[in-house]
């Protein structure tokens, strides 16, 4: 047993000897370390407080420090930490104090370098492993007395920021859990890497090249410092189910980096490294969901620095694939993609090109097949060509989040070209140098635009260079279904176009347009916004912003549409005017439409003549003729004009009439009528007033009988409508009731002052006589005496009163109203065909 007490007494005492070195040697030790490393920096290192300890980091000594700054070598902020943590060997308790771990946590490093590669992180002052640095003495416990032989540095939770003005890159992240081992302070030792960090993003040259992503890496890398040069053996980076392998080596130089880099991937799938690709480039693919067997290769020779690139060649082979995507059901399989990128010194400075060699595979049962060639992408030359069969529920995932947000049926591409230089494409003028051909028949196709339905089921669209013709295109619509047939030139222009537009391109067509129906309240609602997303929409700048966008929207579809649409349709409809064989024509000018024609409508015959003038506000402005209208149907599909006195209870008769109309409507969409103006010339044939609420009041000259149905033999008067007030000049009726003289105004908030002339010998006569069952028309009579009323106020509570002189006050300025309204109406009718037939 005298072995075993002498073990337990040896245990005891190597148990006790750290203890008792710790108690009376351990803030000596701390401070010697914390000299040291300020000693070692070239910036300054502050400390709120500071300990050592052993049983945590057991068998080493640990000297812990708390909210640390370190100033890095230019001034600026290096490291904040919250802990950081300098490990020692224990042998530092009794001999030469040595740190060979450093262990940060919680922190944030700022990593900066100036355009001429200066860094704020130049330390100095290492000791490599196994040896004294020169200026030590053999005193362990001094003041600066400790040594800085680092072999290992672990980072935990720490907040990076980098800025590399040399190699014009910022990134910002976060270092999650990394261990960095090896001989920090040699000339040339093997670094070991292992951890995992988080990219906010990455900017190069101002432009994003990865946000979001979590990166795992190992590597081994042979440092040699005196060369600057770090030879990765190799290097993994892992981002999902993606695993790159980089070999090679960088070398640092004056103005940046050479490197020789080989890159070799044949795990992963294709979604995790559309995760790497630029963001500006990615769009929505990276919804993608896929599956395949993915292989990538690609080489970095060359200098890199802010002015310059390394050559860059890579190929990306996708083989067997699946892709799929969580918003629509795109079921595309049995890919196969060969794709290659290169980025080189070429006759006209740097040279990128970009090429799908080969892309085929299957929609629903459907082949497919793709290739694209993008050259210098400073100068870009494009060839595109593309056959079989691509599904339209497709384009919501490849378009973005967007009005379109559903598809289905085929596109089916026959040999469809495109090839010649971007500059060429964007400009009409360029067109001439660009090869274009190929043939696109629609085939069932639907596509769901701000929660609206559009359908093409059939249809064929030909490319010939700069022109296309488009041969029974069909197109329906919730209440439209119409047929295109016509030509068009400067698709391609039009198609590159920028958001202003700056090459001044316009689609150029003629078209036929004929179909059974057509429902404009319902193609205007498809151009958006989306009522749903409107009322869902309550914060005002919001409401701003989608207003803005459909106006931009708008003004921009029309500066690109410069044609004509010859139309015969057998039925349309806007709000409740109703009409049937529409013949005219739809003109497409710069921020105007024209619509001229001819229809049946109202139970008669209309021609319309006006203009839409399309900017901030929809603004129109022309003229309607009408023969023969129903004025019953007249007033109710016109819904009264937005008064309450006559409606379309209230008449019946035949009705020619010309009209001169200017409307508008606001942001939102909605009629406008305080901007709402309109001069008429009405003639109503044969007509009867029916339970007119106004002649109530007028019961001392009209029997009960009189008062439900009084027949005229012709009405005729000009009216305005301005200011949101319907203004009626002097008109005589003559009917079966009474014959009287009439003027005055109605606003639309339901104001009225009406003047009325009654001839009382007849009104008396027509009192004392029988009701007339058959509503002959009274005989005109002059000389007899006259009564004048005035019918002032609100229509609920108006007051009737007699008032001569006021009434003939307001005759004659009538008559004058009316002589303007006749004039200006005869101005705006001048040169006009008036086609529809009218008794006049």
């Amino acid at each position: 047993m005298r072995w075993f007490r002498i073990f337990l007494i040896g245990l005891l005492i190597l148990l006790l000897l750290p203890i008792l070195g710790v108690t009376f040697f351990g803030t000596p030790i701390a401070r010697s370390v914390v000299a040291a490393v300020n000693d070692r920096l070239q910036g300054e290192i502050r400390i709120d407080e500071y300990d050592i300890g052993f049983w945590q980091t057991f068998p080493d000594l640990s000297v812990n420090l708390r909210d640390v700054t370190v100033e890095g070598s230019d001034g600026s902020n290096l490291l904040r930490a919250g802990r950081l943590s300098l490990q020692l060997d224990v042998a530092s308790l009794f001999g030469k104090v040595r740190v060979e771990k450093i262990v940060v946590r919680d922190g944030r490093l700022q990593l900066l370098t100036d355009p001429d590669g200066n860094t704020n992180f130049q330390l100095a002052g290492y000791t490599p492993v196994g040896e004294t640095h020169p200026s030590h003495t053999s005193a362990t416990t001094a003041e600066g007395g400790a040594e800085l032989a680092l072999a290992q540095a672990i980072l935990q939770d720490i907040q990076v920021i980098v800025r590399d003005r040399q190699l014009d890159v910022d990134w910002a992240g976060k270092i999650e859990a990394l261990t960095l081992s090896g001989d920090f302070g040699a000339d040339r030792y093997l670094l070991t890497t292992d951890g995992s960090v988080y990219i906010d993003y990455l900017d190069q040259g101002g432009e994003r090249y990865a946000q979001r992503q979590r990166l795992t890496l190992t590597a081994k890398t042979d440092v040699d410092r005196a060369d600057d040069t770090y030879t990765l053996s190799p290097l993994s980076i892992t981002a999902g189910e993606l695993e790159l392998n980089v070999a090679g080596t960088l070398q640092t130089t004056t103005e940046g980096l050479l490197a020789d880099l080989a890159l070799e991937s044949t795990s992963g799938n294709l979604t995790d490294l559309i995760g790497l690709i630029p963001p500006a480039y990615v769009g929505t693919l990276d919804e993608l969901e896929t599956r395949g067997e993915l292989t990538i290769t690609a080489t970095a020779k060359g200098n890199w620095t802010a002015e310059a690139y390394p050559r860059i060649e890579g190929r990306l082979s996708f083989a067997g694939g699946r892709v799929g995507s969580p918003r629509t059901n795109l079921g595309a399989r049995d890919l196969n993609l060969e794709a290659t990128f290169t980025y080189l010194e070429g006759p006209r400075g740097d040279v990128q090109s970009f090429s799908i060699e080969e892309l085929t595979g299957y929609f629903r049962n459907q082949p497919f097949r793709l290739e694209l060639l993008v050259e210098d992408l400073k100068d870009p030359h494009i060839r595109f060509i593309a056959d079989g069969a691509y599904d339209l529920r497709t384009l919501p995932t490849f378009l973005g989040v967007g009005p379109l947000t559903d598809g289905d049926g085929y596109a089916r591409l026959e040999n469809v070209r495109l090839e010649g230089r971007y500059a060429d494409m964007v400009r009409p003028r360029g067109m001439a140098n660009v090869r274009a051909s190929g043939r696109i028949r629609l085939d069932e196709g639907e596509l769901t635009v701000n929660n609206h339905l559009l359908a093409f089921p059939s249809g064929t669209l030909e490319l010939d260079h700069n022109k296309l013709r488009l041969q029974d295109l069909h197109f329906r619509a919730p209440g439209t279904d119409l047929f295109l047939t016509g030509e068009a030139t400067n698709l391609i222009p039009v198609l590159f176009a920028d958001s202003l537009n700056t090459n001044d391109a316009a689609l150029l067509f003629t078209t036929e347009l004929r179909g059974e129906s057509l429902d404009l309240d319902e193609l205007l609602a498809v151009a958006g916004p989306d009522e749903v997303a409107t009322e869902n929409v309550t914060d005002p700048a919001s409401k701003d912003s989608l207003r803005n966008l459909t106006v931009r929207s708008r003004t921009y579809i029309s500066d690109l549409l410069r044609g004509t649409f010859n139309a015969q349709i057998d039925e349309w409809a806007y709000g409740e005017i109703e009409g049937r064989n529409f013949v005219g024509q739809l003109s497409c000018l710069p921020g105007q439409l024209r619509l001229q024609g001819l229809t049946e409508a109202m139970g008669g015959e209309l021609q319309v003549d006006g203009k839409v003038a399309i900017g901030e506000r929809l603004r129109f402005s022309g003229w309607v003729a009408g023969g023969a209208v129903d004025v019953t149907e007249f007033f109710r599909q016109g819904e009264a004009f937005s008064q309450e006195v006559i409606t379309h209870e209230n008449l019946r008769g035949q009705m020619d009439a010309r009209l001169w109309i200017e409307a508008a409507f606001d942001e939102e969409g909605d009629f406008d009528y305080p901007a709402l103006r309109v001069l008429a010339d009405m003639r109503i044939h044969d007509g009867e007033l029916r339970d007119f609420p106004l002649l109530n009041n007028l019961s001392f000259a009209l029997k009960s009988g009189d008062l439900e149905r009084i027949r005229f033999t012709e009405l005729t008067n000009y009216f305005e409508i301005d200011n949101e007030t319907l203004y009626l000049p002097l008109m005589s009726i003559r009917s079966s009731a009474l014959n009287l003289e009439l003027a005055g105004a109605h606003s639309f908030e339901q104001d009225i002052a009406y003047y009325l002339k009654v001839n009382a010998g007849q009104a008396i006569a027509n009192k004392l006589a029988r009701h007339d069952e058959e509503l002959e028309i009274l005989p005109e009579r002059r000389g007899w005496f006259n009564l004048y009323y005035s019918l002032l106020g609100p229509l609920e509570t108006f007051a009737v009163e007699r008032d001569k002189r006021g009434v003939k006050q307001a005759f004659g300025r009538s008559v004058a109203h009316r002589e303007r309204i006749r004039r200006e109406l005869e101005g705006r009718f001048a040169g006009a065909t008036v086609l529809v037939e009218t008794n006049r």
